[in-house]
């Protein structure tokens, strides 16, 4: 995996295009890219946030090509580019070969074919960059370097536990890391026990429980939940990213049902344990496909609104959550 760093202006790409998997990983790439923007720029003049599957490419391509207000660059931020269109990734591949050296245009995907024009087209700008979740044996290592990077030391001892617990879900270990961290106050260097002593405090209220809820489509459980998982510290926008993610999973399987496939064919394509195939499959089927597509355009919309402060985020989150829950029979 490459991280996206920069050390100095000159450093900058005209165009990014970060992709991967892991949607921690991007988040983490996108947010260092915009703190070293943001020290050579005003961004509250010259930022923009976008929703690929929404957005207008030649719109992207005419705020790329924008002068930057008192400011050496400007920065866009393009997200769900993996879900435009051909034609319209073809009008930021063609922006690419050219780009505005005043602009930082960043591309997330969750997936993009490297023969494509658009990756080709970045590639040769240097600013191709794919994220990969660490092989299991790198987990561990990628724990302690969680703690190292708040300024504490975990053992290897502690690190174990901790993924015993929680399982290698990048975005709840960061979760948990944060608790710990918490929980230890002042000290720097951190144990098995202070593992076990926060882990087994949050169990009361898991984000699966949420994600399990909204799968049996229990909407009360699915609100109280939530309330759980906000009153333990849970940030919204973590919650929010993860209920997409177990969304667009059930998404895959109800289409992979709907083509004839069998459970340990799902699980070889979605690449799942035998228990999360079994709980997608019994999850998918209490939705029609009409459903969960409406659920992926309305989460959109949210975000979209979280992001741009339309609303109180808690809000707008529990009404997307029960619109999910609802049945339309």
């Amino acid at each position: 995996m490459s991280r996206v760093t920069v050390q100095n202006i000159e450093d900058l790409k005209p165009v990014y295009l970060i992709f991967g998997k892991e949607e921690l990983l991007l988040e983490h790439a996108v947010r260092r890219l915009r703190e070293r923007v943001a020290e050579v720029a005003d961004l509250d003049f010259n930022f923009v946030a976008v929703d690929g599957e929404s957005a207008d490419p030649d719109v992207i391509v005419a705020d790329a090509n924008t002068l930057p207000f008192n400011s050496e660059r400007r920065l866009i931020i393009v997200r769900g580019v993996d879900r435009m269109r051909a034609d319209q990734q073809e009008v930021l591949a063609e922006y690419a070969k050219s780009p505005s050296p005043t602009t930082c245009l960043v591309l997330v995907a969750g997936k993009i074919a490297k023969n494509s024009r658009l990756y080709k087209a970045v590639d040769a700008l240097g600013g191709a960059v794919e994220y990969k979740a660490p092989e299991r044996s790198e987990y561990p290592r990628r724990v302690m370097e969680s703690f190292e990077e708040k300024g504490r030391r975990i053992t290897r001892d502690g690190a174990d536990a901790l993924l015993r617990a929680v399982g290698p879900d990048l975005r709840r270990l960061e979760m948990e890391v944060d608790k710990i961290v918490a929980y230890a106050g002042e000290r720097t260097t951190l144990d098995r026990d202070d593992v076990q002593s926060v882990v087994a405090g949050a169990a009361p209220t898991s984000v699966f429980d949420l994600l399990n809820a909204m799968g049996a489509r229990d909407c009360a459980a699915a609100l109280a939940a939530l309330d759980g998982l906000l009153a333990d510290g849970e940030q919204l926008t973590g919650v929010h990213a993860m209920a997409v993610r177990h969304l667009r999973m059930l998404i895959s399987t109800r289409a992979l049902l709907d083509r004839g496939a069998t459970s340990a064919a799902i699980m070889r394509e979605l690449k799942l344990q035998d228990w999360q195939a079994r709980n997608a499959i019994r999850q998918a089927g209490r939705f029609e496909p009409i459903e969960l597509t409406r659920a992926l355009r309305d989460a959109a919309e949210t975000d979209a609104n979280l992001k741009s402060g339309q609303g109180e985020p808690r809000v707008l989150f529990e009404m997307w959550l029960v619109g999910v829950c609802q049945r339309t029979d």
